[in-house]
């Protein structure tokens, strides 16, 4: 999903409450009422009344459970588990919790076989996927409320197939006791990020920034967030997904004029080999122990700094470039709720999706990843203010999920290639402009067998 979707989708609620001067309210992570629209100071907002998913009553001696497969763990669903038993007290909830990297693959042994979870997190591939084959649930009656592009990240023809939870991005998170503590104002452009880094590694003798590059798709997204940051906020930068997908242009010959701030990175050891064998766990360490000023993440790497570190603030900043707009994050609709059609309880598992499409259930899954944004049609969260960076990003579409935009064929196998050639380069056995040349021949490849 392109920036500029992104900001239809979130703007809208603000020409909306101008026309109506009502305020769409909700709390902040600390608790407090605070409101995502302009206000006269000191005004109460309106607290509006939203209609609750309908309810299926079961007998007073019926509980049943529902299982509800998932890619996060427990310590990112503390407000979802919450909301669930709240409104559904004659349910049992049981998460079944899978790694990511085999997440997919199990569920799709397990749905093929009739044995999924009734609920199933999803991406929008895994989505479009089963639809297809007829595993899950059309539940496009359930997702009248959100805005059209959300639905269509999880939509196959004319029918939806998810309810999209809140948005997803990766930024840098710094730590602003240590930037004050070393009189450092947080950087602006690329010039003054690699200054700060440059000032702490070399004076304070700190390591600047902690990221795993373990992970070939987080390799790939840095890039990309810094390929975004120069390339994607240009015009030509916008059409690029266009052309892509239907074999008018290439990696190479587009990202190779904007690979110099990538290798910056790399010439001022922001970016080392010792990254490659840095796991995430050991890098959120790093950072909530303040070993290091600043990390790259999204909501869970937020939510296991502050777990592990209660007294630590942190301030979120962008990926930089050195053209365009200079700033981008990545940022997007990267995951939503499927219903396993062949569930005992479909008509349960569907109510429960429904509720979490409501302005309450959002609310639940937002309060779950800080920083984040609700789909739901003129309604927004207000998030704490160390997100203003983030929240400014998404309004000004500088919030890209790239791959999104390279087609049904080409949303994911170039994306992981791409991690992994870019690994090598960090690795010192090619260079960057060899991994995009192998990632052109992967898409040569689809495009010619598809």
């Amino acid at each position: 999903m392109r920036g500029s979707k992104l900001k239809n989708i979130f703007v809208s609620f603000f020409t909306i409450a101008a026309v109506l001067t009502s305020t769409f309210c909700g709390p902040s992570p600390e608790g407090t009422s605070r409101c995502f629209a302009a206000q006269e100071e000191g005004e109460e907002p309106e607290t509006p009344s939203f209609e609750t998913a309908p309810k299926v009553i079961l007998p007073e001696d019926e509980h049943i459970t529902i299982k509800i497969a998932t890619w996060y763990d427990e310590y990112n669903l503390q407000h979802l588990k919450a909301y669930l038993a709240k409104d559904f007290p004659n349910y049992d909830f049981e998460f079944v919790f899978i790694g990511k990297s085999n997440y997919e693959p199990i569920m799709d042994d397990q749905l093929s076989f009739k044995g999924a979870p009734d609920i199933l997190y999803v991406d929008q591939e895994m989505a479009r996927k089963h639809a297809i084959t007829g595993y899950f649930a059309d539940l496009t009656e359930e997702t009248t409320q959100f805005a059209p592009e959300a639905k269509k990240m999880f939509g196959y023809g004319t029918r939806v197939y998810a309810v999209p939870n809140t948005s997803q991005y990766t930024c840098i998170f710094y730590n602003k006791k240590m930037f004050e503590k070393f009189a450092i104002k947080p950087p602006t452009d690329l010039d003054s990020f690699i200054s700060v880094c440059d000032y702490i590694r070399l004076v304070k003798g700190m390591k600047p920034l902690s990221v795993s590059l373990k992970n070939m798709y987080d390799v790939s997204d840095l890039f990309l967030g810094v390929i975004s940051a120069s390339y994607l906020t240009t015009d030509r930068g916008a059409g690029f997904g266009g052309r892509l997908q239907y074999g008018r242009t290439n990696f190479t010959d587009e990202f190779g004029n904007y690979l110099d701030d990538w290798n910056k990175l790399i010439s001022h050891n922001v970016l080392n080999k010792k990254m490659y064998t840095l796991d995430k766990q050991n890098a959120i360490e790093e950072f909530a122990n303040e070993e290091c000023a600043m990390i790259c993440g999204g909501p869970d790497t937020y939510n296991a700094i502050t777990r592990m570190n209660p007294d630590i603030e942190i301030g979120a900043m962008t990926f930089f470039g050195s053209r365009g707009k200079k700033k981008a994050i990545i940022g997007g609709c990267d995951c939503g709720f499927a219903v396993n059609k062949n569930s005992l309880y479909l008509d349960q598992s569907k109510e429960v999706v429904a509720a979490l499409g409501s302005f309450s259930g959002q609310m639940a899954l937002w309060k779950d990843r800080p920083g984040s944004q609700t789909y739901l049609m003129d309604t927004a969260f207000r998030n704490d203010r160390s997100f203003d960076e983030i929240e400014e990003m998404t309004l000004c579409g500088q919030a890209f999920t790239p791959w999104m935009d390279w087609g049904d064929d080409l949303n994911r196998e170039p994306r992981r290639r791409l991690g992994i050639e870019l690994q090598k380069s960090l690795l010192g056995e090619q260079s960057v402009n060899a991994a995009l040349r192998i990632v052109d021949t992967v898409v040569a490849e689809i495009l010619e067998q598809s």
